[in-house]
């Protein structure tokens, strides 16, 4: 009979899968536990969790979360210590907050990675790599506002442009005038 603490890990475990958008799983062997301590900042920062895992509970969690399925992809990797991280508001910002702590202190190691939404997409590493590279929702947003409000801002500075070169041309006229100024019967 399973224990009330395994259990409770396995519905907590579901109830994350529930609300995550992704889930990478890792293996964290050789961060020390200040190393640990700083990524799952560094991952909470991002809009996720990091947490070490047994791997029968996760598979208990997922299979319970997900219509009693595993992909096998996902069965393969869960061996050995595990540790997972949940992207709960953004899929790539808490991807880019490990990859970027893995290339720094050379762990943990990505052992797949799985997009939640609309359905199930297992990733690979390099795929995880690859995605974690991508510009964050708020860069493109950003990148996007900009992209939109760049032919507006060309177009005033082409129409401003007319009345700017005619108020120049208008001075320099009026200096000339000043400057020599003109009888009016002519010369």
């Amino acid at each position: 009979m399973p224990s009330q603490k395994n259990i409770d890990q396995v519905n907590d475990l579901s109830e994350k899968l529930a609300r995550a958008k992704a889930v990478l799983i890792t293996d964290h062997t050789g961060l020390s536990v200040a190393e640990q301590r700083q990524l799952r900042e560094s991952v909470l920062e991002a809009g996720g969790q990091f947490l070490v895992a047994k791997n029968r509970l996760f598979k208990l969690a997922f299979s319970k979360s997900r219509n009693n399925h595993v992909p096998q992809d996902v069965e393969d990797v869960l061996q050995g210590p595990t540790s997972l991280l949940f992207a709960f508001e953004d899929e790539i910002a808490p991807l880019k907050a490990i990859v970027t702590f893995s290339e720094s202190h050379e762990r943990p190691h990505v052992k797949l990675g799985i997009l939640l939404e609309p359905e199930d997409k297992v990733l690979t590493a390099k795929e995880v790599v690859t995605l974690a590279k991508l510009p964050t929702k708020d860069q493109l947003i950003a990148r996007l506002i900009g992209t939109l409000n760049s032919p507006s801002v060309r177009l005033i500075n082409t129409l401003s442009g007319n009345t700017r070169k005619l108020i120049y041309i208008l001075k320099t006229q009026q200096k000339n005038l000043e400057s020599n100024p003109k009888t009016e019967g002519g010369e």
